[in-house]
């Protein structure tokens, strides 16, 4: 039977990285190893993730006594790391960054000011290298006939994540399956050509997919235009030349806005139904009361007295009139109307907050902007929100056919942003002369 090895708890500077690991030449010095992993095994990822959630407890470090001690002997033994070194080597330079290459000592000094240092690891001790290279095979040597560890595919990693922006690709394919759309073969291998349209914004609204509802994924369109489209998105994907994993996310919006005018395709829009139920595709609305009902959806954009107060005070009549209509006009009949008059607003209210004119709004409110006018939290949200102003806003002006539709997404964003038009506002009337 192979040696199972003995566990131990390791003090980090007993442990010395393995100078003869396969995953480099054979080097003289540690100082070599480093700079090495460093260069070429993305150590500095490694260990930021390690400074964020600490060392994984699957994985424990299989060690090796340095030549003329023993793994029975006391607490004072030395190791070489037999697996692990990526590890060991991350850890080295956050609990010491001037052992870093200096073209990453700044990098790792900072993630080194916000970490704790770990200085004991659990590892399991082997008499040899021979003793452990059985179970270094199984990690590293592939299948293997089955013996090895096994990856996991695309739609495996989707169910185990159970992320909801991946959680939409996954639904969509078990809907056109369960629909006749596409055959369980013909699916393989495009779980990620689907995430990545079903990621663009412009292309989810076209089709009418609805994935506001963490718990579900939707259409707002009818059910029979709605298979229209997926149908014909499929038939694209299987085909391989009009839909592919390659595709920019222009690509893929100059794709997804000629959809409009497939026949059998309306404009009209349906409060969000779900898409699946209970293991099956939703086919009557009986089927669908699996969730309470929906809160009933926004009239209007949400009307923010401290906004119109501080623009009355500043006496920008312009961006007064804009902000009194988008949040005066009814959303549901006139949602493409008020689009473009938020577009309008971030447009001229960003010019005078010191845009240049050939830098978007999406552009001048980057992450560091936001930043600077510390309202706290991350930014994320807020960089989406200007985001799909600006992007529905544009596809709604210019497109011949394309439009937004979703009254609900944008009073949303408006909402998202009431703090950073409020700072952009002081900001402009600290700098009108």
């Amino acid at each position: 039977m192979a040696d199972s090895g003995k566990n131990v708890t390791v003090a980090v500077g007993r442990i010395f990285l393995n100078l003869g690991n396969p995953r480099h030449e054979e080097f003289a010095t540690e100082a070599e190893a480093i700079e090495y992993l460093c260069n070429h095994e993305q150590i500095h990822a490694l260990a930021r993730d390690i400074a964020r959630h600490g060392l994984s407890p699957l994985d424990r470090f299989a060690l090796v006594p340095i030549e003329g001690q023993s793994r029975k002997s006391s607490a004072s033994t030395n190791y070489y790391s037999a697996e692990g070194n990526r590890r060991l080597c991350a850890l080295k330079l956050l609990n010491d960054p001037d052992l870093a290459p200096a073209n990453l000592r700044s990098s790792f000094q900072k993630l080194a000011k916000e970490w704790t240092p770990i200085t004991q690891v659990a590892g399991v001790a082997f008499d040899s290298m021979d003793a452990v290279k059985l179970w270094i095979d199984r990690i590293h040597s592939g299948l293997q006939g089955g013996i090895g560890r096994k990856d996991w595919n695309a739609e495996q990693k989707q169910r185990a994540s159970g992320g909801n922006k991946n959680k939409a690709a996954q639904v969509l394919l078990d809907y056109a399956e369960e629909q006749k759309f596409i055959t369980p073969t013909e699916r393989k291998g495009k779980l990620t050509t689907v995430q990545r349209f079903v990621g663009n914004d412009v292309f989810r609204e076209i089709l009418g997919l609805d994935q506001n509802n963490p718990d579900e994924v939707g259409r707002t369109r009818p059910k029979a235009e709605f298979d229209i489209l997926v149908k014909r998105f499929i038939r694209d994907l299987v085909g391989k030349k009009a839909v592919n994993s390659r595709m920019n996310k222009k690509e893929i919006i100059e794709y997804a806005r000629p959809l409009n005018s497939v026949g059998g395709v309306t404009t009209t829009r349906i409060e969000p139904e779900a898409l699946w139920v209970d293991g099956g595709a939703a086919k009557g609305k009986k089927s669908r009361k699996r969730h309470p009902t929906k809160p009933t959806k926004a009239k209007h954009v949400t009307y923010e007295h401290e906004i119109f107060d501080a623009l009355k005070a500043w006496g920008n009549e312009k961006l007064q009139s804009l902000y009194y209509s988008i949040c005066s006009v009814e959303l549901e009949h006139h949602t493409p109307l008020v689009c473009i008059g938020a577009w309008a607003f971030f447009e001229t209210l960003t010019a005078c907050t010191g845009r240049p004119a050939n830098v978007s709004f999406e552009a001048f409110l980057n992450k560091n902007k936001l930043q600077s006018y510390g309202l706290g939290g991350n930014t994320q949200s807020q960089r989406s929100a200007v985001h799909r102003i600006l992007e529905y806003g544009n596809t709604t002006k210019h497109h011949a056919v394309s439009a937004t539709f979703n009254g609900d997404q944008l009073n949303n964003d408006m909402v998202t942003l009431k703090d950073v038009i409020l700072k952009c506002i002081e900001e402009a009337v600290a700098t009108t002369p």
